[in-house]
């Protein structure tokens, strides 16, 4: 008799690892067809089970985890599930670690010793079936994940009315395309060329593992690494804080690497037509179709750093793929938005002054007209919900000029969003000479009926709200490009 069938016939349990017995059928979407119920956890319905199919692999089952991955393996056999946990003395452990980086694993073994019961049965096992904890839990669950075929899970048919099968996660077969969402047609996969070229731009390592041959055109991998304590602190900051109307600032968000690519190719640029992309921190996923897991374990790049990750595509500027001699990529940064200053004014004729973050230039913002006023010929109901319609506006000129997709001012706050009415509109005829920009999602930009040929007057609206705001905080955005271009030869 295993210890498998030991354990089917009672002769132990793993309550004290959190593992009860329960149900031995399970009606959730995402147990896999043939499952066998070893245990629950009582927690969102995770439960560990082997797969008929899959022999005897051991899968813990995640109702709330991703698509196409809520079963995944953790141990090979019952024996190894048995010695991971004697080592980990929790099942937390084992279900969670494929999400965590080591350090996280290791501080959270810290906060949460093995409790006396485990340890009693830890003895137990030890001395009653001669088991040993494994001698690195994390690693060993970390290579199962990583190095297994998510494709093979046999889900039931209602699994599919929950989880589309286009968002299932690629089977291990390794097809890139130019038309990058798949095959189109009789479109054949591009060849793999492996690169493996490495540069530095703006303080940023990136890396072309490799580029495909395709007919319609050429397409590229490129990775861009991105600082991995910022990163982490970023998205814990972006997922769990309650106050994230400043976290979406692209001078705080560290994936933000905006970008233009060309390359040229035998001395003919290839200007670039479509892109797709992802970022990558290990412990925030961010799914889509094709998993980041599968893509940076083909290249084998370390799933313990963050990245940038953009898939490029350059159609043929020949009738034909050229016969590829020379081979050189050029990266143009797209001007990023830097909040440059915050203030509060009372009226016209003050002044706020400024440094251009990039050049370094002193500007002078001077207010000419400050008021706070009630949108004109704007009806404030309509479709059930009353409308905002209270702002603060200011005309002012700046000193010396920049365009206005190099420079904005607007509210430090959002617009308050529409909210349920019971009065009823009215019919009304729309007459109002301020053009709005944005609106209940976001600040608002209004013109002031600003004279064409003014070379300096620019204006500016604060959000709307139901209520006259008595000061509003402005902020000063500028646009503009922080780092030169680079040309980098990949062949």
């Amino acid at each position: 008799m295993n210890l498998y069938e030991q354990y089917i016939k009672n002769k132990f349990d793993l309550s004290a690892f959190g593992i009860e017995r329960g149900e031995s059928r399970s009606d959730y979407f995402c147990t896999p067809k043939g499952a066998k119920i070893i245990g629950w956890t009582g927690v969102d319905g995770i439960h560990y089970c082997t797969i008929k199919a899959l022999g005897e692999i051991v899968f813990a089952v995640e109702p709330m985890g991703d698509a196409g991955r809520h079963a995944f393996p953790v141990a090979k056999d019952f024996e190894d599930f048995l010695r991971l946990l004697m080592a980990c003395g929790h099942e937390a452990y084992i279900e969670q670690a494929h999400a965590w980086s080591r350090e996280h694993y290791e501080a959270f073994a810290k906060d949460n010793p093995i409790s006396e019961e485990a340890r009693a049965l830890i003895d137990q096992l030890a001395e009653q079936f001669g088991l040993a904890p494994t001698d690195d839990p994390y690693n060993y669950l970390k290579d199962i994940y990583d190095s297994f075929d998510f494709s093979a899970v046999p889900y039931k048919k209602d699994y599919y009315e929950y989880v589309p099968k286009d968002d299932m996660p690629l089977p291990k077969e390794w097809n890139v395309y130019f038309s990058l969402d798949g095959k189109t047609g009789r479109e054949k996969a591009g060849e793999e060329v492996a690169l493996n070229k490495s540069f530095l731009w703006d303080g940023h390592s990136l890396s072309v593992p490799s580029f495909y041959v395709c007919s319609r055109g050429l397409v590229i991998d490129l990775f861009v690494e991105i600082d991995s304590e910022k990163a982490q602190a970023y998205l814990f900051r972006e997922t769990f804080s309650e106050d994230s109307e400043d976290i979406s600032e692209d001078a705080e968000n560290p994936f933000t690497f905006d970008f233009r690519a060309s390359v040229t190719v035998n001395g003919i640029e290839l200007k670039q037509t479509r892109a797709k992309g992802n970022r990558w921190a290990l412990g925030f996923e961010f799914y889509e179709s094709e998993s980041m897991r599968d893509i940076l374990n083909h290249y084998e790049l370390s799933l313990e750093k963050c990245y940038v990750w953009r898939r490029i595509c350059f159609p043929w500027a020949t009738k034909s793929k050229p016969n590829i001699k020379n081979f050189s990529l050029k990266l143009e940064q797209r001007p990023k938005s830097m909040l440059v200053n915050k203030f509060f004014v009372k009226g016209s004729g003050e002044q706020i002054k400024f440094e251009h973050p990039v050049t370094k230039s002193e500007h002078t913002l001077t207010v000419t007209e400050y008021l706070d006023d009630k949108l004109s010929g704007f009806h404030p109901v309509s479709d059930g919900y009353e409308h905002p319609a209270y702002c603060t506006k200011m005309a002012y000129t700046l000193e010396p000029d920049l365009t206005n997709t190099e420079f904005s001012v607007s509210d430090t706050r959002h617009s308050d969003p529409p909210k349920k009415t019971n009065i009823p509109a009215k019919e009304y005829d729309f007459v109002s000479s301020i053009a709005i920009i944005g609106g209940a999602d976001g600040p608002t930009a209004v013109f002031l009926g600003v004279p064409q040929n003014s070379q300096n007057l620019h204006a500016a609206c604060s959000a709307l709200t139901f209520e006259p705001q008595n000061k509003v905080e402005w902020k000063i955005t500028i646009r503009a490009k922080t780092v030169d271009d680079i040309e980098t030869e990949l062949i």
